[in-house]
């Protein structure tokens, strides 16, 4: 289900969004210890954390950039003529 509410603040935005890629990474445990020493209130934690069907595509997005990085590129050196 999209999700299509404004946050109105957006440092816990990020907070939030960081947190989400910590659960990703690491675990809901830590991510909600990542979040609560930010100071995001517990019923967020709560709600974010067991409700992935309710996130905003927003934060869908950035957990799957984080999960699946961008390959790196390799760039080569031109070639010189000799």
């Amino acid at each position: 289900m999209m999700k299509r509410q404004l946050r109105r603040n957006s440092e816990m935005e990020a907070l939030v969004r960081q947190g989400l890629v910590v659960d990703a990474q690491r675990g809901a445990a830590n991510a909600w210890v990542y979040m609560a020493a930010q100071g995001v209130p517990r019923n967020v934690i709560t709600r974010v954390l067991t409700a992935p069907d309710n996130r905003r595509d927003g934060d869908r997005f950035a957990v799957e950039a984080k999960q699946f990085p961008a390959p790196a590129v390799r760039i080569r050196a031109p070639r010189h003529a000799h």
